[in-house]
């Protein structure tokens, strides 16, 4: 009879964990950055909806000090209110490719915030440079939207599509761009960024 409430404790104790993992979002321990060299002229934009402004501040605040040890490139992060929950963040001196997907994710999944009590959408875009670690060659130059999929439940996943459909998911545990069949693309976020 030990044994198994033993047994029973730990499963329970392994499913909290899991759970809390993936609620609080990715950070990365990375410290092999990829090369990657800033563009004052680059065109990346993160649209957001949902937050206020005090939550989103938080949330760019949180997020640089996450990263801040991690060996990446000088950045900031620039918010554009556009109405009472709504925003724009713009990259004046660039940020690294990989930390702009992290912060697409980390917008939607912030630590201290709760983003079930309001309705979150996030999505981003740019033109993809030699920095987005994992992607062939002959998607460099164009312009891709990067997203949350549909009924995302992994928390840790996000899809990079293409005008003419492709599309293509990252696992941040695995940090591979892999081509998939199913886009998951929401029409709210289409609507976020507007035509793409």
């Amino acid at each position: 009879m030990m044994y198994w409430l033993l047994l029973a404790i730990v499963v329970v104790a392994l499913i909290a964990f899991a759970c809390v993992s993936r609620s609080r979002g990715v950070t990365s321990t990375r410290r092999d950055v990829a090369p990657f060299v800033p563009d004052p002229h680059n065109d990346k934009v993160i649209f957001v909806q949902g937050w206020d402004e005090s939550e989103m501040r938080k949330i760019i605040a949180d997020f640089v000090k996450t990263y801040e040890d991690n060996g990446y490139p000088p950045y900031s992060i620039e918010p554009h209110k556009q109405n009472d929950k709504s925003f724009q963040l713009q990259f004046s001196t660039d940020i690294h490719p990989l930390l702009f997907t992290f912060l697409v994710n980390y917008i939607a999944y912030p630590f201290d915030l709760d983003p079930t009590k309001q309705s979150i959408l996030v999505a981003g875009t740019a033109t993809l440079t030699r920095g987005y670690e994992g992607v062939d060659d002959s998607l460099v130059g164009r312009k891709a939207l990067f997203y949350l999929p549909e009924d995302d439940q992994d928390h840790t996943i996000l899809y990079m599509h293409f005008s003419d459909g492709a599309t293509y998911a990252n696992s941040f545990h695995d940090l591979v761009w892999r081509r998939v069949t199913d886009a998951r693309l929401a029409s709210e976020v289409k609507k976020l960024v507007g035509s793409t």
